[in-house]
């Protein structure tokens, strides 16, 4: 019972969000179910694709994916619902954040894509997704976190130098080998000027990303094609060793 209270009162914050005037009882209670239940089909899409995240996370995933504009609170009621009927769970470590309940079944390869803006929340879908691909194929805890931290640091150069347009990516284990492909089309890059306005402290910090990503894979490359505007992140990583 509880949980069908979440789920109204989601729907009844979204209603008065985009001021909706009076509804008929009849109509507004198969407006409500309609309306949970897309919620729910898109969570649990997000969610079996290994995505993590707090009700912020997944409301702008819900834009960026879906053009389905839902509040964090109007998501946090229908996730903490979700948690009580046992389809998706709490973080054991950090509780503001949700993931599906069943481990999610990859396959050996993975092709999406994401938003270059911020404001989608891109760091946080790679890295959720990705780790639960790695975790779905059988990597260690350590090597998560080693292929987690690099992904990280080349998907913010690759917001940081992109147009802020959708961002490729394709990632694959075969052979016990990770390998991954990133793909940005290329803003207008002053490094000297982002270190005026202080989105760098320094040289020095722009070699910090790079520097990590060379311990943490095997082999890695940048190819930038000024013809065609992109840059191309390669990376390979051995499992298992």
């Amino acid at each position: 019972m509880t949980g069908f209270i979440n789920v109204l009162l989601a729907f009844q914050e979204s209603d008065q969000k985009h001021g909706e005037g009076p509804i008929p009882p009849a109509c507004r209670l198969s407006r409500m179910s309609e309306w949970g239940e897309r919620v729910i089909e898109y969570l649990l899409e997000l969610g079996n694709a290994g995505c993590q995240g707090n009700a912020q996370d997944y409301s702008a995933w819900m834009r960026y994916v879906y053009s389905y504009d839902v509040s964090p609170d109007s998501l946090h009621g229908c996730l903490e619902s979700m948690v009580q009927d046992g389809r998706f769970k709490t973080h054991p470590d950090i509780p503001s954040e949700y993931m599906v309940s069943d481990v999610p079944q990859m396959p050996a390869r993975i092709e999406y894509t994401v938003s270059g803006d911020l404001d989608h929340a891109p760091l946080q879908m790679v890295r959720s997704r990705l780790e639960a691909f790695l975790r779905s194929h059988g990597a260690t805890e350590s090597e998560i976190i080693d292929v987690s931290i690099a992904t990280t640091e080349a998907m913010e150069n690759a917001v940081k130098y992109s147009d802020h347009q959708k961002i490729e990516l394709a990632y694959q284990i075969l052979d016990q080998v990770f390998d991954i492909r990133i793909v940005n089309r290329i803003g207008n890059v002053e490094p000297e000027q982002d270190i005026e306005s202080g989105k760098y402290s320094g040289s020095l910090t722009l070699m910090r990303g790079m520097m990590v990503m060379v311990k943490l894979f095997d082999e890695m490359d940048i190819d930038i094609s000024e013809e065609q505007q992109t840059a191309i992140f390669t990376a390979h990583k051995k499992l298992g060793s």
